[in-house]
């Protein structure tokens, strides 16, 4: 059986975003990635006391979003799971389930910063390996490379690399605000996307 290189990319996605879909693009091209899986958060556990739109909704924006991209896919593998969706028990059950691929955790340079605030970073840096995407590498290479270190004097570490990304100042809680005071969202989200969102009327 082949081995796939696989590119994670969680998150809320409420709504998914060009964001989203630049990171993915640059992250499958620059680091030689066979597929990206889209992987939408079913009870996202720092977003508990904040309403979240439906898991089939989400689902439903990502997989308009991508169905013109060649390598692009959705997986519902965390609505699946019990519980809340941690990071380290969706790469768990993902090592478990798909044994013969190698998987990328892609992750913003705040969230490897913060990654020692994640239940059981250890599981993460261990099983999988990481794409740190940042907006401004250059600039902050030294203190990645830094934070890097640290990490590795601490942890096993299966590996890590840094994505230098364009700059795409897109927020989806700035989307959702714009879409439901009726403002035009179209510069933001694929058209597709858009009129999914007027259609079901999710941000109103």
């Amino acid at each position: 059986m082949s081995m796939y290189n696989v590119g994670i990319l969680g998150g809320t996605f409420d709504p998914i975003h060009f964001g989203h879909l630049i990171l993915a693009k640059e992250a499958k091209d620059k680091c030689k990635l066979d597929e990206i899986w889209f992987m939408p958060a079913k009870t996202p556990p720092h977003k508990l006391n904040k309403t979240v739109s439906d898991f089939s909704l989400r689902k439903d924006m990502i997989e308009l979003a991508i169905k013109d991209y060649a390598g692009f896919y959705c997986s519902d593998f965390e609505n699946t799971l019990e519980g809340n969706s941690y990071t380290f028990n969706t790469l768990e059950k993902l090592e478990n389930r798909f044994c013969c691929d190698e998987f990328y955790f892609i992750m913003g340079a705040d969230s490897f910063y913060e990654i020692e605030t994640w239940k059981n970073p250890a599981v993460i840096l261990k099983i999988a390996n990481l794409i740190v995407a940042s907006r401004d590498y250059s600039n902050e290479n030294l203190t990645l490379k830094s934070h890097f270190e640290y990490l590795k004097s601490k942890y096993e570490i299966k590996g890590i690399s840094f994505l230098d990304t364009v700059d795409v100042d897109i927020s989806s809680t700035e989307i959702r605000e714009l879409a439901k005071a009726g403002e035009d969202i179209g510069k933001y989200v694929p058209e597709s996307v858009c009129r999914y969102i007027k259609e079901k009327k999710i941000y109103v």
